[in-house]
């Protein structure tokens, strides 16, 4: 019966892997069909503009100057954004924005039907330009496929997806920061880059969520410590260890004078626990219990922010949070925050960093990620009080 079990189950695999494949297949051949049916038709004043990133929260906000960029460019056009469910919260609130378009992210790699669906209901709105704002090749290639699909006459983006000639105009991969490489291909449209930098709109009730969460925690009483230990599920190359957090909490907050909390969503609680059951010193875990505006609400008057490199250090760097990164395999001058004052701790070790543009390679050696366990609590704690020294930080809210 087991082995019955086990030829089922790889046949159902099998069946679904060449669903997939044939949904693949199909999108690409209506997504031709549609370009040459529609390629007579780019408008060089687009009136309807839609913008795509289906990545996670911190790489939608660093998409933000561009979309700015486009607006001011554009500043009649009807400019909307698809993005996933998931990283919706980054653009509530984003004045430059008429409409957030959400969709599932396994519709990138899914079969036929839903992909067919999203493509039928971007084509319903008749958009004129569409703007692909992705770092990773595989959401690249699908939303060059969905755009032209959906009719879009100019679809811009960058030479790095498997469809890429489905592109009308696109700007080469260059080892630049994102931001630096979203308003390249805004600029195709004419966009021109202003003076500032990411946004993160804190609503009045993220506001009153964060000070109410801090109250009945006693984290009000001055401005927190505030360490993240989590990150990207399929990156856990990107975390420092929970151990290391506890260590430079628990030397920090005395020498601070600060209440520690610890940040992080729902699936980051038990790491945020693990954090709190090792360290001395009293913290608080805010894992779950406050929404992305509201996490930002927290860190626009932190005192001092330690974290990996993750959505939430850039969501610190938008609202002005004086940081601390922790570096492993990504590199901070593609990955890193911008916008505030910080410090970053890594180790150069010969390979590293060896994560970059729309590359994420397996590591070669042993142990792995090494570049990361080989940072210490001493290292982090010594950038950090060497950072504080030279910036005298004080809470980012009182800048």
């Amino acid at each position: 019966m087991r082995e019955a079990h086990d030829s089922m189950t790889g046949a159902r695999n099998t069946d679904s892997r060449e669903r997939v494949g044939l949904g693949k297949r199909t999108l690409t051949v209506l997504a031709r069909r549609a370009t040459a049916s529609r390629s007579g038709s780019r408008a060089d004043q687009p009136q309807r503009v839609l913008v795509v990133d289906l990545d996670n929260l911190g790489d939608l906000l660093l998409a933000t100057p561009a979309i700015r960029a486009l607006r001011h460019r554009f500043p009649s056009a009807t400019l909307d954004a698809l993005v996933t469910a998931y990283a919706a919260p980054t653009l509530l609130g984003n004045p430059h924005i008429d409409e957030i378009l959400t969709c599932d992210k396994s519709v990138a790699v899914g079969p036929l039907w839903p992909r067919a669906r999203l493509a039928w209901r971007l084509r319903r709105r008749r958009y004129d330009l569409g703007v692909i704002l992705e770092a990773h090749w595989g959401y690249a290639g699908f939303a060059e496929l969905l755009l032209a699909a959906a009719g879009i006459p100019r679809r811009l983006g960058r030479d790095l997806g498997k469809h890429r000639d489905l592109l009308t105009d696109a700007v080469p991969v260059r080892q630049q920061h994102w931001i630096d490489a979203y308003l390249d291909v805004v600029g195709l449209a004419g966009a021109v880059p202003d003076a500032h930098g990411m946004e993160a709109h804190i609503r009045h009730e993220d506001a009153q969520a964060a000070a109410a969460w801090a109250k009945t925690h006693g984290a009000d009483r001055s401005a927190p410590l505030v360490l993240f230990p989590g990150g990207n599920q399929h990156l856990i190359s990107r975390r420092w260890g929970a151990r290391g957090f506890a260590a430079v909490g628990d030397a920090l907050a005395p020498r601070l004078g600060a209440p520690v909390v610890v940040i992080g969503g729902h699936q980051d609680a038990a790491l945020a626990d693990e954090v709190l059951r090792l360290m001395t010193v009293p913290a608080a875990s805010a894992a779950g219990a406050l929404s992305w505006g509201a996490t930002g609400a927290l860190l626009r008057r932190c005192r001092l922010f330690v974290t990996n490199d993750s959505g939430p250090m850039h969501l610190g760097a938008a609202v002005g949070a004086p940081t601390v990164a922790v570096f492993g395999p990504t590199d901070p001058a593609v990955f890193g925050p911008r916008d505030t004052a910080h410090a970053i701790v890594r180790t150069a070790l010969p390979c590293s960093p060896c994560i970059r543009v729309g590359d994420f390679p397996a590591c070669p050696i042993e142990p792995r990620e090494h570049c990361l366990l080989s940072v210490t609590p001493d290292m982090v704690l010594a950038v950090a009080e060497q950072f504080l020294a030279r910036t005298a930080a004080v809470p980012a809210g009182a800048r």
